[in-house]
């Protein structure tokens, strides 16, 4: 038996994962969300996990840490035969028999693209800018002055409070 929800077929007596004609490209979130689903339908209950998911952890406002999906046991996917390159992006795919998370498909090259420190940034989201870092940082050190007591320079002993007619200078 197999449970779908689009574009995937999940195939549980074969470990596969099938995708739809015409689509050439699997972002791993929708992957994962389909993946739990089938694993709760009443065909996945009674089979083994299909797979692990880990990240998304929220790292600010619309950012998130990339998520890693483990295909666990035999399960891969597998595109339909063509003469085309398919692409699974979108965080970290692993695991499947072999360490190898696609089944081969006659005339299909597919490309993994992997991150070692992926990061999501979701829509309305944003990275700062290096300006607002800068802002950030001066904010904080006005409100809560960084204490300076310079007392030496270069191992050499100073005194003077560096303003006019008490300029810094060694100590004789």
């Amino acid at each position: 038996m197999s449970y779908y929800t689009a574009p995937f077929t999940f195939d549980f007596e074969a470990s596969l994962i099938y995708i739809d004609e015409g689509v050439p490209d699997v972002l791993c979130i929708p992957l994962y969300a389909a993946i739990k689903l089938a694993q709760a339908s009443e065909e996945g209950i009674i089979h083994d996990r299909i797979a692990k998911g880990s990240g998304l952890t929220v790292l600010g406002p619309g950012v998130q840490e990339g998520i890693t999906v483990k295909l666990l046991g035999m399960w891969q996917l597998k595109f339909p035969a063509g003469n085309y390159i398919a692409r699974v992006a979108g965080g970290n795919l692993v695991g499947g028999p072999g360490g190898d998370p696609v089944a081969y498909s006659p005339g299909v090259q597919t490309l993994l693209i992997q991150s070692a420190a992926s990061t999501v940034v979701t829509e309305g989201g944003s990275v700062p800018t290096a300006e607002q870092n800068a802002a950030a940082v001066l904010a904080a050190a006005q409100a809560t002055p960084i204490h300076a007591d310079v007392q030496r320079v270069n191992g050499v002993e100073i005194t003077g409070t560096g303003v006019a007619g008490d300029s810094m200078r060694p100590v004789p």
